[in-house]
């Protein structure tokens, strides 16, 4: 099978220092863990942190591709923003998601009792919103952990997901977005990956790609879980993956 890994943080939210030291260790678990290719994509608020020319001298000297990127934290407004940050950086893939609801930074801990305090299926509405509009700005290759809005176990009581996630995936499919499959939501309060099964039964449908992440923020977990969830994205029907050179999509065979 062929493995990637499009989704680390080895700047760890700017908690580590990034040392060449620090980045040869994730390569090294990353090949221990059969990863065929892996990603760089700390957050983008790092970006004027990170030593790109470190990192380009990583990659060249790397046994196993290694790819450029960013994640960016969609908010309506930063359009502009983040178009200037792709540009500047060059990356092989720009990674897209939603961790703020207007302010509320809904999958950090330190909010988590805000959930208490909102109608939860309000909250999935203005989530699943946003995610359309972040997908819709056309700025991204990928999006991240599609279904991020469940991390704490919170789930709609009225609203039918399938609904409102169809038109979602169609609009990603328009936009030819790659649906990352990541792991990290099994270290989670709601233990599964994201996104959940059905969301992936139905991106198949609407043939849809999917690359894999771990999410991994320090070395020991990059990899993470990847070939399990490989061979069971093969039971839904994916046969390939997908992976990104200077922004060109390439698929390869699971």
């Amino acid at each position: 099978m062929y493995l990637v890994d499009y989704h680390t943080h080895p700047y760890s939210h700017g908690e580590t220092k990034c040392n060449k030291e620090h980045l040869q260790k994730f390569i090294d678990t990353a090949v221990k863990n059969g990863i065929r290719e892996l990603g760089f994509s700390d957050h983008d608020q790092f970006s004027e942190e990170i030593d790109w020319e470190l990192l380009d001298t990583i990659i060249s000297s790397s046994s196993i591709p290694v790819k450029k990127a960013l994640e960016f934290d969609y908010i309506p407004g930063r359009e502009e923003e983040i178009r200037r940050k792709i540009e500047c950086y060059k990356l092989d893939y720009a990674i897209g998601s939603v961790h703020f609801i207007d302010g509320w930074g809904f999958d950090n801990p330190s909010y988590k009792e805000e959930y208490e305090k909102r109608d939860i299926d309000q909250v999935y509405l203005r989530y699943y919103e946003l995610l359309n509009e972040a997908i819709r700005s056309n700025l991204f290759n990928i999006i991240a952990h599609f279904d991020l809005i469940k991390i704490f176990n919170y789930l709609p009581v009225k609203i039918d997901l399938v609904s409102i996630i169809k038109p979602i995936l169609k609009e990603m499919k328009k936009f030819e977005l790659v649906l990352e499959i990541n792991t990290n939501g099994l270290n989670k309060p709601v233990m599964e990956i994201y996104p959940a099964k059905f969301i992936l039964e139905e991106a198949f449908q609407q043939k849809i790609p999917i690359t894999f992440a771990s999410d991994a923020h320090s070395p020991e977990r990059v990899g993470e879980n990847i070939a399990l969830y490989a061979a069971y994205v093969k039971n839904i029907g994916y046969r390939e993956l997908v992976t990104f050179t200077a922004g060109k999509m390439e698929f390869k065979k699971l």
